[in-house]
């Protein structure tokens, strides 16, 4: 393996840390600097899907009850790089899974949920770095403790 593939490597690991502690703060704005200009991000996670206008919309079963991330752990990373002839930059495709807490609180209870899944992220290298340009997550399970009233 190349020295340049293991750092680029390394870049675009990075960049995917960068964006599971953006979602664990539940903010699809935090997303913003990390993504190319139009990226599309379909995360059920953040609870909105940004269309390539910038502009968010709420996800058809999203969770919707309130619950927000308190951690956000994208792991299994498969990296593989496509180098196009022709194309601005190189290519970046990540094949990972998810595994996300989140809690909801209401009056007199509190709720958690964990949920699972795998994400398909692709990444641009620009004149600033590496950058998301797609990023779409497929939840596959979910599960919890149910509503307890507090002590």
């Amino acid at each position: 393996m190349e020295l340049a593939t293991v750092l680029d490597r390394l870049a675009v690991d990075t960049l995917v840390t960068e964006y599971a502690r953006a979602v664990a703060g539940g903010d699809p704005e935090a997303c913003r600097p990390l993504c190319v200009p139009g990226a599309v991000l379909d995360d059920p996670v953040l609870d909105v899907r940004e269309e390539a206008r910038g502009r968010d919309v709420p996800r058809q079963g999203g969770h919707g009850d309130g619950a927000r991330p308190y951690q956000h752990l994208i792991v299994n990373r498969r990296v593989a790089f496509e180098r196009r002839e022709g194309e601005v930059g190189d290519l970046a495709v990540v094949d990972a899974d998810f595994v996300t807490p989140l809690r909801s609180s209401g009056p007199g209870r509190t709720a958690d949920t964990v949920r699972g899944g795998r994400y398909r992220i692709r990444g641009v290298r620009t004149a600033e770095g590496w950058r998301l340009s797609e990023v779409v997550a497929e939840e596959v399970w979910q599960g919890g403790a149910p509503a307890a009233g507090r002590n």
